[in-house]
């Protein structure tokens, strides 16, 4: 215990030593402390960060250094300050530039085109041009360099690390050849996922270049991943192949937060379409037994006079349900409308959010959204980000709405309760967030707020309220 409380206090000596020398601009002591450092955003009393501190001060040098350490630029103190908005503030603006690089020119507008939210970051190529190609997905289906993750009606097999995280197991092939030996017409289903890019780095940030289908072939270096549905499989035949693996319930599948963001990604990827083979079997247009193509993505009708076959038509493909989700900010600028659900978490409030409906904007989901549930009327509406979201396949679309009344009348069908937050509490709560793993704020000894964990869009659009105009 003694050495474990020695090891922490040099920890935070160090933390302290780096935050001293950003502040002063000490370029090579920065360096210096920084090399090692696990945890590299550690904060002062107040909140602030060695990046924020050389932001504050306008050492550029300073600051480019420690984004390349890896510095979350996104951290927020506890008035709700960001790095960038700290630089823009002070004047500085090499620093903002080489901060706002980062964000896309996020603080000023209210979007982010470079924010990549969980279960939307990939290490995987899709190389959706491969998908056509048989010989080469069986070929490569039966690597052993490649990785199967086993899915029973949409839930992952899993594990769980000493610290309770959740782990997705991976298996081989070799492991599970049996799967694969019944008849064609018997086989599981399986979706080709991608191959890993090995060209895109492993790092902190939040965003990467992004998975995209290159369009190259790509060599027996890059492993492909595939997703199996086992159905029915006795879960004790693959514990005879990996003895922990554990197959995660719907009603557990929060504990799917605790995956590294990069493996989010790919299990998100893969229980959506899964679950679209699940739930649709059957022709939705004649009713006749369907097909499956490319590699999983897409149905084909058996019946030869279906007019699903003729012409172009949007009913072979996986589906995607897109929902407006939105921060609402008060007329006065320092406000923000939280609503919350029966079921949620005490004391917890989030985003109102809902489905869009055909032939409807973005902008107008949003505003009708927010007027049904809470009678609140929205005027200019600006994206922020998205969020593929596979419970089973929505596309989470973020936004923040400017409201132009005031008055709240909650529809109780939908909500709980819903009221205006003052930026204070929300900046508050997150930081109590930070710090407790996401228990909320504390007034009084008593929890007062409960904001969605960082895993949520809705913890992002928060977020990006509270940076825009931070009072500094």
């Amino acid at each position: 215990m003694a050495e474990n409380l020695g090891n922490e206090s040099v920890k935070s000596q160090i933390q302290r030593a780096l935050r001293t020398s950003a502040s002063s601009g000490d370029l090579q002591s920065v360096a210096r402390l920084a090399d090692g450092l696990a945890d590299i955003d550690g904060m002062d009393d107040h909140g602030w960060t060695a990046l924020m501190l050389a932001a504050r001060n306008g050492h550029d040098k300073v600051v480019k250094l420690l984004l390349e350490k890896g510095c979350d630029h996104t951290l927020l103190n506890k008035a709700g300050q960001t790095a960038l908005a700290i630089a823009e503030f002070w004047h500085h603006p090499a620093v903002a530039h080489l901060l706002s690089q980062r964000t896309q020119g996020a603080h000023s507008s209210g979007s982010s085109s470079n924010v990549v939210n969980f279960f939307g970051l990939s290490p995987l190529d899709r190389c959706s041009h491969k998908r056509t190609d048989e010989l080469w997905l069986k070929e490569r289906l039966r690597d052993q360099s490649t990785t199967l993750l086993l899915f029973s009606h949409s839930s992952p097999y899993v594990s769980w690390s000493k610290e309770r995280k959740c782990e997705v197991c991976r298996f081989r092939y070799s492991q599970v050849e049996f799967l694969f030996e019944k008849p064609e017409s018997e086989q599981p289903i399986t979706v080709f996922l991608g191959v890993e890019d090995v060209t895109v780095p492993q790092s902190r940030q939040t965003s990467i270049t992004g998975p995209a289908s290159s369009g190259n072939d790509p060599g027996p270096d890059h492993p492909a991943w595939f997703a199996v549905d086992v159905g029915d499989i006795p879960p004790e035949w693959l514990r005879e192949v990996q003895p922990n693996a554990e197959l995660l319930s719907e009603r557990n599948y929060l504990a799917l937060m605790s995956v590294a963001d990069n493996e989010a990604g790919i299990i998100g990827q893969a229980r959506a379409l899964l679950s679209w083979h699940d739930r649709y079997k059957f022709c939705p247009t004649c009713g006749g037994e369907m097909r499956i193509e490319e590699a999983g993505y897409k149905h084909t009708c058996q019946n030869s006079e279906c007019r699903s076959l003729k012409g172009i038509h949007n009913t072979s493909y996986p589906r995607v349900d897109p929902v407006a989700i939105m921060a609402v900010v008060h007329p006065d600028g320092n406000q923000l409308l939280l609503g919350r659900k029966k079921q949620f978490p005490r004391n917890m409030y989030s985003c109102l959010a809902g489905f869009m409906e055909p032939g409807e904007s973005v902008e107008d989901a949003c505003r009708r959204e927010v007027l049904e549930e809470s009678g609140i009327r929205v005027g200019h509406v600006t994206y922020h980000s998205s969020q593929p979201w596979p419970m089973p396949s929505q596309l989470m679309i973020g936004c923040l709405g400017y409201a132009v009344s005031t008055a709240i009348t909650v529809d109780t069908e939908e909500l709980e309760d819903a009221r205006w937050f003052e930026r204070r509490d929300v900046a508050a709560a997150l930081q109590a967030g930070l710090a407790t793993g996401g228990t909320g704020s504390q007034s009084g000894g008593r929890q007062s707020l409960l904001l969605p964990p960082r895993q949520a869009i809705a913890h992002q659009l928060i977020k990006a309220w509270v940076g825009m105009t931070a009072n500094l």
